[in-house]
């Protein structure tokens, strides 16, 4: 079956709500599923995924280009129907009366005259407000394309605005990254898809725990039918397994592979502790091995 040209437009009313962090992992899901990805960045004040996955992995485009640019655009980048586009806006920019607005519309339209599927990632995070921006987005592209709510957990409180709650719009979670497993992500200026497969020298685990929240996140798309469920089977066994962590990995020094070990042996030996129907000396076995377990995370 022939594979159906895709254009991702990632939007959201408020700076700082997760945009380019949900092109980075949309970029993941898709190339470590078989997908190429064009990424174009039009946020041309802060350049925020030229910033992330570098210069020379995006296209980039300013404020400037118009409707008579719309043509020669699509010629040269829209015509290779296995390709997925993913457009990375500036905050606001879907609701400005600006050149590039129009420009952007004119190629969406003739993309989707063309066949192509086109999808619009409206980013609610735990500080941007959503009230009007959705149904906007409704309103102007609903006819042209599909309208998808992501929740970017940003600080880990799930504290999304009550108004989205009962939208008809379909809506998945991209789940809380820890700051110092960001941290890592951000030393390595590439997509992520290839952070992924060429993790940095002493940051494997770290690099394991970003392919599970690319994981998590491909699932939901595959869910709402974003990508195909069978695609997913390509996302198993690429990365170690990764332990369950008595602490969130706030610093970067806390990400290393030696203290993500430690961190989960201390999980590990809290858990054995609290373990039901331990007899005496099991549970002065217990104890010991937690004392040990926390004098090694200690000791920085």
């Amino acid at each position: 079956m022939t594979e159906k040209r895709v254009v991702h437009v990632l939007t959201t009313v408020k700076g700082g709500a997760g945009k380019t962090e949900t092109t980075d992992m949309l970029e993941a899901v898709l190339t470590l599923t078989g997908h190429r990805c064009t990424l174009v960045d039009v946020d041309d004040g802060n350049r925020g995924l030229a910033r992330r996955v570098g210069v020379d992995n995006v296209v980039k485009l300013d404020w400037t280009s118009g409707i008579e640019d719309a043509p020669g655009w699509v010629a040269q980048y829209g015509s290779d129907s296995a390709h997925h586009l993913l457009f990375d806006l500036g905050a606001g920019i879907s609701s400005s009366d600006t050149p590039v607005m129009a420009f952007l519309q004119t190629v969406w339209r003739m993309l989707h005259n063309e066949g192509a599927r086109i999808i619009f990632y409206c980013i609610v995070s735990t500080n941007a407000p959503t009230s009007r921006f959705v149904e906007r987005m409704v309103s102007t592209y609903g006819k042209i394309g599909t309208i998808l709510i992501v929740h970017n957990d940003q600080d880990g409180s799930r504290a999304f605005p009550a108004d989205i709650a009962n939208r008809a719009e379909p809506q998945i979670d991209l789940r809380h990254q820890a700051p110092g497993i960001q941290e890592v992500r951000l030393r390595h200026r590439a997509r992520l898809s290839a952070v992924i497969a060429n993790p940095l020298p002493g940051y494997r685990l770290a690099t394991a725990l970003m392919a599970t929240r690319v994981h998590a996140f491909a699932r939901q798309l595959a869910a709402v039918s974003i990508i195909d469920p069978a695609s997913l089977a390509a996302l198993d066994g690429g990365s170690p397994p990764v332990p369950r962590l008595m602490y969130s990995t706030r610093r970067s020094s806390d990400a290393t592979d030696e203290r993500i070990l430690c961190n989960g042996k201390l999980h590990d030996a809290h858990h054995a502790l609290l373990a039901n129907g331990l007899s005496d000396s099991e549970l002065l076995t217990a104890a010991k091995a937690y004392r040990a377990a926390c004098a090694s995370w200690q000791s920085r």
